[in-house]
């Protein structure tokens, strides 16, 4: 469609300026001649270290994704406090996995197990409405 309008723009132009008519009959008819290009070949060559090394980063991430999880802690401190805690937590979400556990010399209340950390947040955002000074923590699987 492009091609017929310079066509006629070429002919509505013939009773112009020779030069007009010059550079019109080259747009015209530029379009329709086919440009070639030389065409290349890349060949890499890559070090066998180098592929060894990607799949030995892979495994480990593979590794860490599978032993990395997202945990809300409400409490860390005394036992008397974080038993309560504990037990109200359990009254307040029955649905919710709660953990209380000993780490030299305190104890510790975390509830929830997340693999991606951003739905982790959500559920965060959720308990802070009760526990204010709830955070979200990185933790390692423990099998």
């Amino acid at each position: 469609m492009f091609r017929f309008f310079l066509i006629f723009l070429f002919f509505c132009e013939m009773k112009k300026t020779s030069c007009a008519t010059l550079i019109t009959a080259v747009l015209c008819f530029f379009p329709l001649v086919e440009i070639s290009a030389q065409k290349g070949a890349t060949n890499i060559k890559q070090d066998s270290t180098i592929t060894q090394l990607m799949e030995t980063k892979k495994q480990i991430d593979a590794e860490v994704y599978a032993s990395t999880f997202y945990t809300i802690q409400l409490f860390y401190g005394d036992n008397k406090t974080a038993v309560e805690l504990f037990e109200k937590f359990k009254e307040e979400f029955p649905d919710w996995d709660a953990d209380l556990s000993f780490e030299t010399p305190n104890y510790k209340v975390q509830v929830g197990q997340f693999k991606d950390y951003y739905f982790g947040l959500n559920k965060l955002r959720e308990i802070k409405k009760v526990y204010p000074a709830a955070f979200l923590l990185e933790s390692k699987a423990t099998y």
